[in-house]
């Protein structure tokens, strides 16, 4: 049981992951139908581009921790 507990950070990593490609990919068609609405200016996909460096820094560090506890958890069981 304890087990899934390693695993945890792992999912969340992912899931954070899942949301920022969400985000990166719906920004900038928001922008284009904004951009219609109001029928003024240019369009240009890059000014609806989301900057989530950090996010994808902590997706990355919550899954590097969960990978860690379950091989110290694997090591545990295994004695």
């Amino acid at each position: 049981m304890r087990s899934h507990f390693a695993l945890r950070p792992i999912v969340a990593g992912l899931v954070l992951v899942a949301i920022g490609l969400l985000v990166q990919n719906v920004m900038p068609v928001l922008g284009r139908a904004a951009f219609q609405a109001a029928a003024a200016g240019s369009y240009s996909p890059s000014d609806y581009r989301v900057p989530l460096v950090g996010f994808y820094l902590i997706a990355g560090v919550l899954i590097a921790i969960g990978v860690v506890l379950t091989v110290l958890e694997c090591r545990r069981t295994r004695r």
